[in-house]
């Protein structure tokens, strides 16, 4: 996404050759300070790219200028040099928001107020609201404060509650499908990669484990697990998850898994070990991604690679860096050079 003046423009290259497929039409952005948010949303078989912005748009002498989404929503198979978005959707904002417009799973969730949520089908251009307050999540009846959206799929929300309850309403409950070694009464829920969704829970009986699993977001059907040691410190962020493009391979931070036989594994921080993150994997099964060394306010990254057919784990030479996303046949790669940004491209080796 490139700017010019006040506006900006997506373009999209074919990552074998780096030819230009397509570049979109110029357009607005409605926040200030900073760039438009740049999304890639697998849906429908097919990838979409979304751009979105969020401010006030509107007004005159007379009439006050409204707090709005604006989203763009693009064929990622387009062609042409000015192209025009498939959908262009605006979509009414809270005059203080400032939360992003979330890829959640099968469609996109926009948070428009605290009690006021819009999913946004990326096929369609369609969009449902939903008023957390009249939704519940599964196995909690009691539960009428605290739900949320925690994630989408293709026609349903994923409803969790501070209670450890969450599920889609109607079709699945997590309690019914909690690993043996899970402690219920503690689940939480990110969205994944691919119609998959990320599940932690702490161990039973106060253990020092959490029990991380991946489900599949329509079913709730736990389709890989592993026991992780408990971090030093906590955190509630939601962790990224990429999939490989078979879609056999998972890895989410400090986690990685093989969905096809069922394992996983968890390189979080212990006595002996430094935490591991990766941030892509191949068809192959090979992750990749840094270890940190604690000691510093931010740490001393190093880069890794890891074997799922073994879950073995190896260091590269520090001169290396791993792809930061990895397509059928070749990796890609972030590269700085007197502070201008490159993006660089490899095939395959053999």
């Amino acid at each position: 996404m490139t700017e010019s003046g006040s506006t900006y423009r997506v373009t999209v290259r074919d990552a074998t050759t780096g030819q230009v497929r397509w570049t979109g039409k110029p357009f607005k952005n409605l926040s200030e300070g900073e760039a438009p948010g740049l999304l890639v949303v697998p849906a429908g078989g097919k990838d979409h790219l979304v751009t979105w912005s969020e401010g006030a748009t509107g007004g005159d002498a007379l009439s006050k200028a409204k707090q709005m989404y604006a989203v763009d929503i693009y064929a990622a198979d387009g062609s042409g040099d000015a192209v025009a978005p498939a959908h262009h959707v605006e979509i009414p904002a809270s005059d203080y928001g400032t939360e992003r417009v979330k890829d959640a799973g099968e469609r996109l969730l926009v948070p428009v107020s605290d009690k006021h949520q819009v999913a946004l089908d990326v096929t369609t251009g369609r969009t449902t609201a939903y008023d957390t307050d009249s939704l519940k999540a599964p196995g909690c009846s009691s539960c009428s404060f605290g739900n949320e959206i925690a994630a989408l799929t293709e026609r349903d929300p994923v409803v969790a509650n501070g209670d450890g309850s969450f599920g889609v309403p109607g079709s699945w409950d997590a309690r019914r499908i909690t690993p043996a070694e899970a402690d219920p009464t503690t689940g939480t829920v990110w969205p994944g990669s691919g119609g998959h969704l990320i599940a932690r829970w702490e161990q039973k009986n106060l253990g020092d484990h959490n029990v991380w699993a991946v489900l599949d977001d329509r079913t709730g059907q736990v389709q890989a697990s592993v026991l992780c040691p408990k971090p030093f410190i906590a955190t509630a962020d939601a962790p990224d998850s990429a999939l490989s493009p078979n879609g056999r391979y998972l890895v989410s931070g400090h986690l990685a898994f093989d969905l096809q036989t069922k394992k996983g594994y968890c390189f979080e921080e212990t006595d002996d070990s430094k935490p591991l993150t990766f941030d892509s994997v191949t068809d192959d099964g090979t992750a990749y991604g840094t270890s940190l060394t604690k000691g510093s306010l931010t740490g001393t990254k190093a880069p890794v690679q890891l074997t799922l057919a073994t879950g073995t784990p190896k260091p590269l030479p520090a001169q290396e860096q791993g792809p930061i996303a990895d397509f059928a046949g070749v990796g890609v790669f972030t590269h700085d050079e007197g502070n201008v940004p490159y993006l660089v491209v490899y095939r395959h080796k053999g």
